[in-house]
């Protein structure tokens, strides 16, 4: 089968003009127009370096002038991105209008920004000579790191990516291979981690971000990913004469990223380049089992489910438990542990669950005097009332929607539900359409109600995957936990009296056939394997004992659990083997 030159396939823009409108076409009259940038007015400054970008890549001049051109505009174009990504970041993961626009400019700026360094590649590799490996090599690493950005943007919105820039990397890294340029490190002041990255090194951090299910992660999640892959890089090497026993492979002359080897047909197996991550999963591995080596770089803010979830998405292939069948009609849903435990609970308040269902409100009554009062004629005794109540001011509080008590009557407003179309569905799960707006808590990981219209019970499931289809709309992919639930309070227990407060937990029952016991839905902070806990259904309190994390997400921790024998509000003493209360007394 015969291979197309990479530089065919490479997508650059021809130049037409001659000059610049906006300075003269030399580093050091563009240095004067960075500095009058207004760096303040971050909108303005992105329009000018946008339509610079645009002019800069018309521009017919020299490959050398060209690139001290594009390094003087490079920094500049990282810290506008950088600075526009709050605008997109960490918001409902459908945006508005405008803050798509804001994407698609900072989209733009990484494109043309590569555009510029792609054209230096294809007119040097055309007529290379040892002499300019360093200036070509440069031009690939930077044109690569470029179009990391789109790709790494892409994966934080759970959007497509954009048409081409998976064909754009393979070429440019075929190119690098064809001169031997792959392993020659170039100085980027712009990398995370790292002083000086190769060619192959930036090629590995798309793939490794291709590969890494990130449509399963949060976008904060994805973030601390980018931080760590530039350093990460160096454990992994593309070698093509081990290709056939690699776990991924990617098709070079196909605009698509990595993919399990075992998906390409057999005639693409000759032509793919293998990518083989298996020895940062063994760091990894090496890492959760032995931290304090800090043989991994580890940027601060990842946790530690982040690299297992990572070390399951390089180390083996993900299959489909069940077959999915199309679908039809729709789902109610609710979104989170709050809206779950409400509607669990018959649409009853946090504090009236927690309450046992024969309680009633105290009640208080004036009792009236029994003897006289003497002095009651005294010139200076307050006028005689009707009441013996000492006297009070009363004191009106303002209504805090937070602080449901269960007596409003549209608690259901803080709680929306949501019908949404179901698109197909197995055993263990449903992709869900999702074509309005979609509320901002909805992550990756998040916990989830869902009823079927034909049913009233609400059944526990998870976020597991969120994608954006080409016309814009939401798909999501969610996975059933549990058919149904008992809400409750969970309290960890401290010292001796020494009580906490009550959050909202959820009691799951055994699952024989896959051989779960009982188990319990808690918050991430403050419950561990191996505490004990205090649990309240309908005012019941009893004690137990949190065994194994069966699940874990950045919503929710899933716990084995056995109850232990003394209660906390029964008649019963306390066990022989509890011993918290005698430590102090000793």
């Amino acid at each position: 089968m015969n291979e197309t030159s990479p530089l065919q396939l490479l997508r650059v823009m021809t130049p037409t003009q001659a000059r610049l409108s906006f300075c003269d076409a030399t580093p050091r009259d563009l240095k004067r127009w960075i500095a009058n940038l207004p760096k303040a007015n971050i909108g303005e400054t992105a329009r000018l370096l946008y339509q610079a970008l645009g002019e800069l890549n018309q521009l017919l001049t020299p490959s050398d002038n060209r690139l001290q051109l594009l390094e003087l505009l490079r920094p500049e174009v990282y810290y506008v991105c950088k600075h526009l990504e709050r605008h997109f970041l960490q918001q409902a993961i459908v945006l508005d209008e405008r803050s798509r626009k804001i994407v698609n400019l900072c989209q733009a700026l990484q494109t043309q920004l590569a555009m510029g360094y792609k054209q230096i590649v294809a007119r040097m590799a055309s007529k290379y000579t040892k002499d300019r490996a360093r200036l070509l090599s440069t031009a690939l690493q930077r044109a690569m790191h470029a179009l990391n950005g789109p790709l790494l943007r892409a994966s934080q919105l759970y959007s497509p990516v954009p048409e081409g820039l998976w064909l754009d990397l393979h070429q440019l890294y075929r190119i690098a291979c064809l001169h031997r340029l792959q392993h020659l490190s170039v100085s980027d002041e712009l990398a995370s981690q790292v002083h000086q990255l190769n060619p192959e090194q930036t090629y590995v951090v798309a793939l490794l971000l291709g590969a890494s299910r990130s449509n399963q992660l949060r976008q904060s999640q994805i973030g601390w990913l980018t931080q760590a892959l530039e350093s990460w890089s160096q454990w992994v090497k593309l070698d093509p004469t081990s290709s056939a026993a690699s776990l991924f492979a990617v098709a070079p002359e196909l605009d698509v990223g990595p993919r399990y080897r075992s998906k390409f047909r057999a005639e693409q197996q000759p032509t793919l380049q293998g990518f083989d991550p298996q020895p940062l999963v063994r760091a990894i591995a090496t890492h959760l089992e032995q931290p304090a080596e800090h043989s991994l770089p580890i940027p601060g803010g990842m946790s530690v489910d982040t690299l297992h979830h990572l070390q399951a998405a390089w180390g083996e292939a993900a299959e489909r438990s069940f077959q999915r069948t199309e679908g039809n009609g729709t789902l109610t849903l609710c979104v989170g542990m709050s809206a779950l435990h409400y509607y669990l609970g018959g649409e009853r308040s946090f504090t009236e669950i927690l309450k046992s269902p024969g309680t009633r409100k105290a009640r208080f009554e004036a009792s009236p005097s029994k003897t006289s009062d003497t002095w009651k004629q005294a010139f200076d005794a307050a006028p005689a009332g009707d009441s013996d109540l000492l006297p009070y001011e009363e004191i009106e509080y303002p209504v805090n929607p937070a602080d449901d008590d269960g007596t409003s009557s549209d608690n259901q407003h803080h709680f929306p539900t949501y019908d949404l179309p179901i698109i197909n569905h197995s055993p263990g799960g449903y992709c869900l359409g999702w074509p309005k707006e979609v509320p901002e808590q909805l992550q990756a990981g998040e916990m989830i109600g869902i009823r079927d219209t034909s049913d009233q019970a609400w059944s526990v499931a998870v976020v597991r995957w969120i994608r954006q289809v080409r016309n814009g709309a939401m798909q999501m992919g969610i996975e059933l936990v549990a058919p149904h639930a008992q809400p409750c309070g969970l309290q960890l227990v401290r010292e001796e009296n020494e009580h906490g407060h009550y959050l909202r937990g959820l009691l799951l029952p055994e699952i024989s056939a896959i051989d779960l016991p009982p188990t319990m839905i808690a918050p991430r902070l403050p419950f561990q394997e191996g505490q004990r806990v205090l649990i309240n259904t309908n005012g019941q309190e009893r004690r137990a004992g949190l065994d194994r994390r069966v699940t874990s997400t950045h919503s929710f921790n899933q716990f084995a659990y056995h109850p232990e024998d003394s209660t906390a509000n029964g008649d019963g003493g306390e066990q022989e083997g509890n011993f918290d209360s005698l430590w102090k007394s000793l």
